[in-house]
């Protein structure tokens, strides 16, 4: 966050003063000294020129908005369509040809308004900058669909496309939360991020959503330049309204040569669309088989069906209700799953198997060692079935003991666990990976973690795996989730389970690679994604 003009000292405004006064000496324009210090002090250009205007009382007339960012200003949104595509497009740079037309011959394919957010970054080492002596200008592609306004497009999601975020930020939309009250927001911004925002239990779903840009890379020879460069994304957001209280959005990332890009069944290359046979690979959000939301899962085996993904990844297959080691010791809640026998552990196992029934058809279907697997495992070792609030668990801890003996007895420091090994029982073609495993498809992308436990042993998080030296797609927050290289699913169970109490920022959402390598999030309203068919 930049710094405000009443927390400079006396020093600092006495310099500001004798940088305004030295500028001509020093061979500056007013704007290229804003910008300066602009860079220094962590605020825009235009701010600067406030405080000397407004604060300094400085004589210099501030820029008047240049006749293509004012048109822009006033831009509707057509309220005929159904789908619109977000995106950012820097001024002074070129847009990508080959992504651009792929955009417009899919916009023309699914009928959709297209919106290209008018980005200010100030760059005089910019080979597209030299010779237009600083002026803010957009090339005429961008202009066609430029957009400086803010729109509610629907009763649940606005664009704020005057909202304008420096393209070098770490994180864009940070401070943003609230700004779109109870709707979800799109940012315009080369980078491509996703948040969800808790909310309470009545509330609809809210979700933060950064564009990625139409626009080349275009930066300044500096450490936040450099940064800005490697994470620049070509891509968009795609907003479906299906009725007045359900709408799905999607981002979309694109080849950074070609521009050719797919999103769910379509695919943009050269400028045609196409449909898509077959995806890399999908990634559910945690399913927990016992808490699980039928209608998600039907949706998503009816879309594999369509797509045939070459690799299947599940998360968090075993709840663990039935034995939870959190609610052991609480007599009153035990009571009541002895009532309605929620506490049958070879009846949540038995729904565990069946319901892996249908993943059975799919090939490389991958079951990633979770924190939940680990459930089953503790119960075994810490508790006494002897002493065990219900016996009806009795006979079967001792066969599942004996699972967990046998492993220990052959490879004591690398145990499989009980999870794994009565799935390949029933499913001997499914991969079950330990706790250290890699599993990596096409895009590099590493499906193998489960998202639980971070750098050495500590609790894992998405601001940690970002970090790593490869993209990584994670589960266990059961919320969606992007920062830059590092992707989380949501979950595949209902939204409100017993244990997720107050605001929850929980939603039902997958993770799909395509062919090409790209990466998206299919989110769900009432058991559903889109309004493709």
């Amino acid at each position: 966050m930049g710094k405000k003009f009443n927390k400079l000292s006396e020093i600092e405004i006495e310099n500001l003063i004798e940088k305004y006064n030295n500028r001509v000496k020093l061979n500056l324009t007013v704007e290229q000294l804003a910008y300066q210090i602009g860079v220094e002090y962590n605020v825009s250009e235009r701010t600067v020129r406030k405080w000397f205007s407004e604060k300094l009382g400085l004589k210099q007339k501030l820029d008047v908005e240049p006749e293509q960012y004012v048109k822009a200003q006033k831009r509707k949104f057509d309220k005929t369509k159904k789908r619109f595509i977000i995106t950012w497009g820097q001024n002074n740079t070129r847009v990508h040809k080959g992504f651009y037309e792929n955009i417009e011959a899919y916009a023309k394919e699914i009928d959709a308004d297209i919106h290209i957010i008018l980005g200010r970054y100030k760059n005089p080492t910019s080979i597209w900058t030299a010779g237009q002596k600083n002026e803010e200008t957009w090339s005429d592609e961008i202009i066609k669909y430029g957009d400086a306004n803010r729109h509610s497009i629907h009763k649940y999601v606005s664009i704020m496309s005057d909202v304008k975020i420096q393209p070098t930020a770490i994180n864009p939309m940070s401070g943003m939360q609230g700004m779109s009250g109870i709707n979800s927001c799109i940012f315009g911004s080369p980078k491509v991020q996703l948040e969800m925002i808790p909310v309470l239990e009545s509330a609809k779903p809210k979700m933060m959503l950064s564009t990625g840009s139409v626009t080349v890379k275009n930066y300044t020879d500096s450490k936040s330049g450099k940064q800005g460069e490697f994470h620049h994304t070509l891509g968009f957001v795609i907003v479906e309204i299906k009725d007045k209280d359900v709408f799905f959005v999607r981002q979309i990332t694109a080849d950074d040569k070609t521009g050719s890009f797919s999103d769910l069944y379509y695919r943009a290359e050269g400028g045609k669309v196409s449909k898509v046979k077959s995806i890399e690979a999908i990634v559910l959000g945690d399913v927990h088989f016992g808490h699980h939301d039928q209608k998600v899962i039907d949706t998503t085996l009816s879309f594999m069906d369509k797509v045939k993904p070459n690799h299947v990844i599940l998360h968090d297959v075993f709840d663990g209700d039935s034995i939870s080691h959190h609610q052991m010791k609480d007599p009153f809640i035990q009571y009541g799953k002895e009532m309605n026998g929620t506490n049958d552990l070879n009846k949540e196992l038995d729904v565990l198997i069946k319901s892996l029934k249908p993943f059975e058809k799919h090939k490389n279907v991958v079951i990633v060692r979770s924190n939940h697997d680990d459930f089953l495992d503790r119960w075994l070792k810490n508790e006494d079935w002897k002493k065990q609030p219900t016996f009806k668990n009795s006979r079967l801890y001792m066969q599942l003991s004996d699972i967990l003996l046998e492993q220990y007895g052959k490879t004591p420091m690398n145990v499989e666990g009980v999870i794994p090994a009565l799935i390949k029982q029933k499913y001997p073609k499914f991969i079950t990976l330990g706790r250290n495993a890699s599993y990596k498809v096409k895009g590099g992308w590493e499906l193998g973690q489960h998202g639980d436990l971070g750098t050495s042993g500590s609790r894992g998080s998405i601001q940690q795996f970002r970090r790593l030296n490869t993209k990584i797609i994670v589960g266990h927050y059961h919320k969606p989730e992007r920062k830059d290289g590092a992707l989380s699913v949501g979950t595949s169970t209902h939204l409100r389970v017993g244990y997720n109490q107050g605001p929850s920022p929980w939603l039902q959402s997958h993770v799909i690679i395509h062919e090409d390598g790209k990466a998206q999030h299919i989110s769900f309203i009432n058991g559903e994604f889109t309004t493709f068919k």
